[in-house]
């Protein structure tokens, strides 16, 4: 509800935003009309900044998404590439190509069409493509390059994402993830090419290079500009300065329905692509984390919060993991229908969820398998007094379907982190050993009657 009446109010406030926007520029635009033809100018040149600030940060910080997964897992990213990198071309608006790199050598390319040229080249071959890469690990965040000229052609800006494998320390550069965007139909989209009523030029301003450097236009604009409006990028910034080339005034009133029309139009447009954005990130993130047929956190979540724990300094406090393995399940399935057994499964993630703390997390990593972990636990705990209470609690509730009464038998091994274990992928197997060993010990079909 909270939500919902935040979004309520953020979306009236939008709206009203827009209002008085549309308002201020038409009554400015009335109260000074000897300038008019000058201020349609402006906002011409307004709406194209806010076209490449948009543009620009709406694909990077889509892109920002791909960085993400090859910082969780670089093999990951790696073997499922052309998924990941067909996904983000198409939300993406003027990205032409993603590559990757590891040790600043490119490895994969995305699309590899017409791209080919690209696949092996060193950055360090290139000093002036090398800086910009350098400079995004100096930030240790992404890193607006360009335009550049490509190895395999063309003109682009390029996003560059620095990768460490020991995020978030960032102490050891793994590669970077470059996002190349096309500059030329960024600019022609922008309506910087159609600009009529003036000259513009633009200038790209950042941490190598304070002065600024013409890349746009004709450099003696930014002599004797007539306008000159900042263009905020990440970590950088563009300037566009502008010359009046003004000839005949057009007729007020229209000029005024123009401007309200266009931002009406604008502020519809873009309440819709945020409504879009935010409803397409609660619907990825929601479904990235929760497991489908339990609405139990999925293995994904697990590690994001085993990956937290295990980073987080050491004290009096430890964390447990339970593996939780059915016994019978298939047998279930085989008499009973799959049906039968997906409502057994939701019934045991139901019983052991009620049988945690609030603060420890039930996860489905897969068929018949949990893992509970359990935090902040004293280094002096029984965990084998706990995973046996939760055994028994869950055990103890049956599962009626139709005349017959399914009562759920678990194989539960746990691992405690005692710090011997040198990663997650340790502290795992090492629960798994120990409920294989339980397994096979107290082995036997799970009981049900029909």
């Amino acid at each position: 509800m909270k939500q919902k009446s935040l979004l309520w109010l953020l979306s009236a406030l939008y709206v009203m935003l827009a209002i008085v926007t549309t308002e201020f520029v038409t009554r400015s635009f009335a109260q000074q009309q000897l300038f008019a033809e000058q201020d349609l100018v402006k906002n011409r040149l307004s709406l194209i900044r806010s076209h490449l600030e948009s543009a620009i940060f709406m694909d990077t910080y889509l892109a920002d998404s791909l960085a993400t997964v090859v910082t969780i897992d670089p093999n990951f990213a790696i073997d499922n590439w052309n998924a990941i990198g067909a996904k983000l071309l198409s939300k993406a608006h003027f990205v032409r190509n993603v590559g990757i790199a590891p040790n600043n050598i490119i490895s994969h390319i995305f699309p590899i069409e017409g791209n080919e040229k690209a696949i092996g080249f060193d950055f360090r071959s290139r000093p002036e493509q090398f800086r910009t890469v350098e400079l995004a690990k100096k930030l240790q965040g992404v890193y607006i390059a360009g335009p550049l000229e490509l190895v395999q052609g063309g003109e682009a800006i390029i996003a560059r994402f620095p990768i460490f494998a020991d995020y978030p320390k960032n102490t050891r550069y793994w590669g970077s993830v470059s996002v190349v965007m096309d500059f030329q139909r960024l600019i022609e989209a922008s309506g910087l090419t159609a600009l009529s009523g003036a000259h513009a030029s633009l200038k790209k301003r950042d941490i190598s290079n304070p002065q600024g450097r013409i890349f746009y236009g004709d450099p003696a604009i930014f002599d004797v500009p007539d306008i000159e409006m900042g263009i905020t990028l990440p970590n950088g910034e563009w300037l566009l300065a502008a010359q009046y080339d003004i000839h005949n005034a057009d007729h007020v009133q229209m000029t005024k329905l123009s401007i309200r029309s266009m931002g009406v139009i604008v502020a519809v447009l873009g309440y819709i692509i945020i409504m879009l954005l935010y409803r397409n990130y609660l619907v990825v993130h929601t479904a990235s984390l929760q497991d489908e047929l339990t609405s139990l956190p999925n293995r994904r979540s697990m590690m994001l919060l085993l990956k937290r724990l295990l980073d987080r300094p050491s004290g009096q406090y430890t964390f447990a993991i339970l593996n939780i393995d059915l016994n019978g399940f298939k047998h279930v399935n085989d008499e009973l229908g799959h049906e039968a057994g997906d409502e057994l499964l939701k019934h045991v993630a139901r019983q052991l969820s009620n049988a945690v703390r609030n603060d420890d997390m039930v996860a489905r990593i897969g068929g018949d398998e949990f893992i509970v972990v359990l935090q902040n636990v004293r280094k002096d705990t029984h965990i084998g007094e706990i995973a046996e209470k939760i055994k028994q609690i869950t055990e103890a509730h049956s599962l009626s379907w139709g005349e017959s009464q399914i009562s759920p038998s678990l194989s539960v091994g746990y691992a405690v982190y005692d710090g011997s274990q040198k990663s997650i992928k340790d502290l795992l197997k090492q629960a798994d050993n120990h409920m294989y060993h339980v397994k096979t010990r107290f082995k036997h079909a799970l009981d049900y009657t029909i």
